[in-house]
């Protein structure tokens, strides 16, 4: 599992006047949820790392946005390792599933 929480800093009150008024990207915020999401991934993946996994499936990666902070996001990334159990057991390489019931 890999976890962030992500703190943007309040816009100065000239930047936030820039914005006044137009449907633009907040581009602080955009780099905040990449950033934390890729740390989420990155600790995810040293943790299958440590455990000598050959790779993390059925992962499931989720975004909160905090009440007690506006500006804070938090990514949660969460997965099973695979190991092979023995020496001479060779792992298939996943394919990817598509459900289309919805």
């Amino acid at each position: 599992m890999g976890s962030c929480v992500h703190h943007v800093a309040h816009q100065r009150f000239t930047q936030a006047l820039g914005n006044v008024g137009r449907n633009t990207e907040i581009e602080p915020f955009t780099q905040a949820l990449y950033d934390a999401r890729g740390l989420a991934m990155s600790r995810m993946k040293a943790e299958g790392q440590a455990l000598d996994a050959e790779g993390i499936v059925a992962v499931d990666l989720r975004q909160h946005a905090h009440r007690w902070g506006g500006h804070t996001t938090e990514f949660f990334a969460v997965g099973t390792a695979v190991r092979p159990l023995r020496d001479d057991h060779e792992i298939e390489r996943p394919t990817l599933v598509l459900g289309l019931d919805g």
